[in-house]
């Protein structure tokens, strides 16, 4: 039961994390790309309460660049994804890396959506706070960063064993 999905627990945050973004991938942040005529007319709806709740522009007046992270997210955040939650189940060794990646990527690209998003005078206060977009984006951004440290750290502390090296990280995993 060592490698119990159970008993690795930031794998267990990982996982509960790819779970729930892949049907937020599919129900919403990828809705742009489904022909119209197979689309259900409850994403249009969640996406007007949403843009109407918070008023996140990216969703209705995106800025030139937005469309290269949509594209982002279907190429690389889907099948990752896909690839993600079986591995976390069964303690692939390549997750560090592959989440690594990840991390970093999501940290890279949510961070310049958050500026983007602090730059939007028409917010209210709690569209900007933490219950609502700064929230939402503030909260994947935490998590690409503990997820870049956390892999970093594991992989250092895996090359540092096989080379005999002391490792940069002191966290004992």
């Amino acid at each position: 039961m060592a490698d119990s999905i159970l008993t690795r627990k930031r794998d267990l945050i990982y996982l509960v994390f790819f779970i729930t973004h892949l049907p937020v991938m599919l129900a919403f942040d990828l809705t742009a790309y489904y022909p119209i005529n197979i689309k259900p007319l409850w994403m249009g709806d969640l996406r007007t309460w949403y843009v109407a709740t918070y008023g996140d522009r990216f969703f209705y007046n995106p800025p030139a660049w937005f469309g290269v992270l949509t594209f982002l997210e279907l190429v690389y955040h889907l099948p990752l994804t896909l690839w993600a939650i079986p591995a976390l189940v069964r303690n692939d060794p390549r997750i560090p890396l592959a989440l690594l990646v990840f991390g970093m990527e999501t940290s890279i690209t949510t961070l310049v959506c958050l500026a983007e998003m602090w730059s939007w005078e028409e917010l209210r206060p709690e569209q900007r706070g933490l219950s609502g977009l700064g929230g939402m984006y503030g909260g994947y951004l935490a998590l690409g960063v503990f997820m870049t440290l956390d892999c970093y750290a594991r992989l250092d502390q895996w090359i540092a064993r096989q080379k005999g090296l002391v490792p940069v990280s002191k966290k004992k995993l």
